[in-house]
């Protein structure tokens, strides 16, 4: 279910794990929370395929996550442009399938701005190859949204 209470995705998570998203066009990074919600761990990164969704829920109960959170990669201004736009039909496709699954998620949107070049920044220290870099990059950016999330909270 879709959400756009901050307070309410947070009473529907308390004490639960979340998992972060960061969507591109062909690749998902993921990230997780711990129960707390103080640690954010880059996890994987996950193709858009035919797969996907399929994928994605195998991960929700592998990790027993109780809440998603998908970033927006919003506008100077905060106003969203067309990757939004994509993401959001995404984020109701993924909702749809797990309903279908009866599985109820809350599901929150989070500002990415700039994440993927900070998450670039991180692993270029660390991973010196741009194949390498470009396997990971994404649940990196991850990781940093979901750390984003969990400094404000």
């Amino acid at each position: 279910m879709l959400i756009r209470n901050i307070k309410e995705f947070l009473e529907k998570t308390f004490q639960k794990k979340i998992i972060c998203l960061d969507i591109g066009k062909s690749r998902v990074g993921a990230a997780i929370s711990d129960s707390n919600k103080k640690i954010s761990t880059p996890l994987k990164v996950i193709i858009r395929d035919k797969k996907f969704y399929s994928n994605l829920k195998d991960l929700i109960l592998e990790y027993d996550i109780y809440g998603i959170l998908i970033g927006l990669p919003l506008n100077e201004d905060l106003s969203k442009n067309k990757m939004c736009q994509f993401i959001t039909d995404i984020a109701k496709n993924i909702d749809s399938s797990l309903r279908k699954d009866k599985k109820e998620i809350p599901i929150f949107f989070w500002d990415e701005s700039y994440t993927s070049l900070e998450a670039m920044d991180t692993i270029s220290d660390f991973i010196k190859t741009k194949k390498k870099q470009k396997n990971v990059l994404d649940k990196y950016a991850a990781s940093i949204i979901l750390g984003d999330f969990l400094r404000e909270i």
